[in-house]
């Protein structure tokens, strides 16, 4: 990209598998297991209804799955009698990520996430995935957005690439192909003529475009365009680029009981106009919700602020600070306006069959893991159903995930994963019970219950904290007497020494 991102891009991350690493050692001790297997007894979970299938046979031939009937040889009785050992759900996908360490990556995996795609990409992001196609490591798949894209007007000049004329634009798609990424996120600032000029550039090229809808480009003109839009920007405005004092007012005021309904009008009518590729959207309503300041369903605990990637852990000390300080009467009334982008999107027609699961983790309290499961409660709250909130996780996952056509804008054939995620016990139609796998097949390597919590083990060691101090398949640490403020300032002061 240019020199200058390049320049950020290996100063801060030339490798996500240190050698030597106790987790890259795990992960390459689990990458030389065998990748064929009979698993007895399975009910895969359909992707769409939520609904199991029947008793099946599942045969793994280096990392691809068949079905075949089960061997159960007993009196034939109804199928809710049949044994099961195990339910089979899909391998899920964070949509929106910011992995920026191996930790990350592990999290994800731990918690059934065997795939994200990456949206400010760097080439270790690049390394790591060409490390998992080789087999060295076993690592969730990953989708590489060629760092990001914008126009000369932007906000982080020292950050992205920017895209002034038609020069700049074939030199970003040239450098995207040559270097491997999987597509081009853009930003706020890109200007609308200079936007389609880089779609049109992209699709002869083959490559997806993703990413905010900018603020001088109407939504209905971006859903054509991209294939996926993140945290409904130009449906809502990017209310963080106002002034703080005016963010959540602003929101408040766009998602009024009026607002809600013009919106999801306006979105359904977009999605619907938005043609053959069939736009995606990722609300990340998790990370809505922790840049709230909302202290019920983000926990401000020691043990979250310990579990973030050190170059982080200073941005999430100052969003704790900003939430302790924050009156809790504002704090409700932004809770509940985080409440009310959930409206949006549950009232917006067609959106079950468009929708992503991504939880922009990195950001101040959104964990790699955890977080994927708090993002599918917030859609569950907002009354999605369980069937459509696999669909979000998976299938439609895998679509933005699948290369696109050169020429055309579409995608080819949306092949089907061959990872899962495997429970002892169907998760009865609630989220929540999808956190916490049994097992996890991933590329052909089955990691059971043991492997899991090892990995999770030596992933919060990383952090100081042992698994007791964060349960895997928990979504918040427990908090001793549920007071936060306590340990956050002890874990502050021992930073700044």
């Amino acid at each position: 990209m240019s020199s200058g991102l390049e320049e950020a891009q290996w100063r801060w991350r030339r490798n996500l598998l240190p050698e030597g690493d106790p987790l890259v050692t795990a992960l390459e001790e689990f990458a030389a297991r065998p990748r064929n297997h009979i698993l007895r007894e399975v009910r895969q979970v359909d992707p769409v209804t939520g609904e199991p299938g029947p008793v099946q046979d599942l045969t793994v031939t280096d990392g691809r799955c068949t079905t075949g009937p089960s061997p159960y040889s007993g009196p034939r009785q109804p199928e809710r009698k049949r044994p099961c050992a195990w339910y089979a759900v899909s391998g899920m996908v964070d949509a929106h990520a910011h992995v920026s360490s191996l930790a990350d990556l592990v999290g994800l995996l731990v918690h059934g996430v065997t795939g994200c795609r990456q949206l400010w990409g760097e080439p270790a992001h690049l390394l790591a995935e060409g490390a998992r196609r080789a087999r060295h490591v076993v690592l969730p798949r990953l989708w590489v957005t060629a760092g990001v894209v914008d126009g000369p007007a932007t906000r982080l000049p020292d950050a992205v690439t920017v895209l002034a004329d038609d020069k700049a634009v074939r030199r970003v798609i040239e450098e995207s192909l040559a270097f491997g990424y999987h597509g081009l996120k853009i930003y706020d600032d890109i200007e609308p003529a200079v936007m389609d000029r880089l779609a049109n550039a992209c699709r002869r090229a083959g490559i997806p475009v993703v990413g905010h809808v900018p603020e001088r480009v109407p939504f209905a003109t971006a859903a054509r365009v991209l294939r996926t839009s993140e945290h409904l920007y130009g449906v809502v405005p990017n209310v963080f680029r106002l002034p703080q004092d005016r963010r959540w007012p602003s929101l408040a005021g766009a998602l009024s009981a009026t607002g809600v309904r013009e919106r999801a009008a306006e979105m359904s009518d977009a999605l619907a106009g938005s043609g053959p590729h069939r736009h995606l959207i990722c609300p990340t309503l998790v990370c809505w919700r922790a840049r709230s300041g909302e202290r019920h369903r983000t926990r401000h605990s020691r043990t979250a602020l310990a579990a973030a990637t050190p170059s982080r852990r200073r941005a999430w000390q100052h969003a704790a600070r900003e939430a302790l300080r924050l009156d809790p009467v504002e704090a409700r009334l932004r809770g509940a306006t985080v409440d009310r982008l959930g409206e949006l999107v549950a009232r917006t027609e067609g959106v079950a069959a468009r929708l992503l699961v991504g939880t922009d983790c990195g950001n101040p309290f959104v964990l790699a893991g955890p977080s994927f499961h708090k993002e599918l409660a917030e859609l569950e709250r907002a009354g999605l159903s369980f069937g459509a909130l696999l669909r979000a996780a998976t299938v439609n996952a895998y679509r933005a995930m699948t290369p696109a056509l050169p020429g055309t804008g579409r995608t080819a054939a949306v092949p089907a994963s061959s990872d899962l995620v495997l429970y002892r016990r169907h998760p009865n139609d609630r989220v929540a019970g999808l956190a916490r796998p049994d097992a996890v097949l991933i590329d052909g390597v089955l990691l059971d219950e043991a492997d899991l919590d090892r990995l999770w083990a030596l992933r919060l060691s990383v952090s100081g904290l042992t698994a007791s101090d964060w349960p895997r398949g928990e979504l918040d640490p427990p908090i001793p007497g549920d007071r936060p403020t306590e340990g956050m300032s002890v874990l502050a002061e021992r930073t700044t020494q």
